[in-house]
């Protein structure tokens, strides 16, 4: 098997003390995962720095804890780490593994037993899954295996498709951000991070194709407020507001070249997240198949 392009990482942190009045951590999230990448491969770290606006990684924000309740040593919480090439999969896969204790900088920053920074607080690792098996967040895959049933013909495509957003998911529209997932918004995205990452580019048509062919058929969604953290502190307007729940999209022209090709987007997304701030814990996003 060829090392795989995508991967999505879910490690299991435990606090190491009590915090309440707990912030959003994705931007913290971000600086981990460029930190692990720093590690492994500094001169790649620089290149995505001084590269586009267009992340080879996605981000969350810390799972599974209460808002209202904070964080307790006694209660684990969990973070998804995502990539969408090969060096940056491999950089993140070697800064996870046990097995290169001796590398020349030291223990992996994101092994198990590694201790972790999130703002101001301080997380032990505790397990990491890669394997969709173990977990319905994990998962990894090469562009070639993702692609394949859809270019070669292998899959009917489906005239619906729906889509979880797990995460406030949010657009940038006229210099605004606005929390409505309309097709051409979020295959339109989708469209743009599989063009700049894949090594197959599709057509710019398939934006048109969204925006005019794809309808919003279906929703369950409400918005959900949260406030970006650069450092230790708070940032000034620094307020996003995005939707989190259900889509579903249905096809009013079901030419079958370009629904494949929505449909291995729809796929993508699990990877590549939807919408803007994908790297600081937006947009997190899967396609739900059993849709009822």
């Amino acid at each position: 098997m060829n090392p795989p392009d995508l991967s999505s990482l879910v490690f299991t942190l435990r606090p190491l003390q009590a915090a309440t009045d707990v912030p959003h951590l994705g931007r913290a999230a971000h600086a981990v995962l460029l930190d692990a990448v720093r590690w492994a491969d500094p001169a790649l770290a620089e290149a995505i720095h001084a590269g586009s606006d267009v992340r080879p990684f996605t981000a969350s924000d810390l799972i599974g804890y209460s808002h209202r309740k904070g964080l307790t040593p006694e209660h684990a919480c969990t973070l998804r780490l995502t990539t969408l090439t090969q060096p940056v999969t491999q950089a993140l896969l070697k800064a996870t593994s046990s097995e290169a204790e001796d590398h020349a900088a030291g223990r992996p920053p994101l092994s198990v037993g590694a201790q972790v920074q999130l703002g101001a607080i301080v997380f032990r690792v505790e397990a990491v899954v890669g394997d969709a098996g173990l977990h319905p967040w994990a998962g990894a895959t090469t562009y070639e295996e993702l692609s394949a049933p859809w270019l070669l013909g292998r899959e009917n495509p489906d005239a619906h498709v729906t889509l979880q957003f797990a995460s406030p998911t949010t657009f940038k529209s006229g210099g605004r951000h606005v929390p409505v997932p309309l097709p051409a918004w979020v295959f339109g995205g989708l469209l743009e991070r599989w063009n700049a990452f894949a090594p197959v580019a599709f057509p710019p048509e398939l934006r048109r194709y969204a925006e005019e062919c794809l309808a919003l058929s279906k929703y369950q969604l409400k918005s959900r407020m949260v406030t970006l953290m650069v450092g230790a502190t708070m940032q000034d307007g620094g307020m996003r507001i995005g939707a989190v729940g259900r889509a579903r999209y249905v096809a009013t022209n079901r030419d079958r070249y370009w629904l494949s090709l929505i449909n291995l987007l729809a796929e993508y997304a699990f990877f590549a997240g939807v919408g803007a701030g994908t790297g600081m814990g937006l947009g997190q996003c899967r396609r739900l198949r059993d849709e009822g």
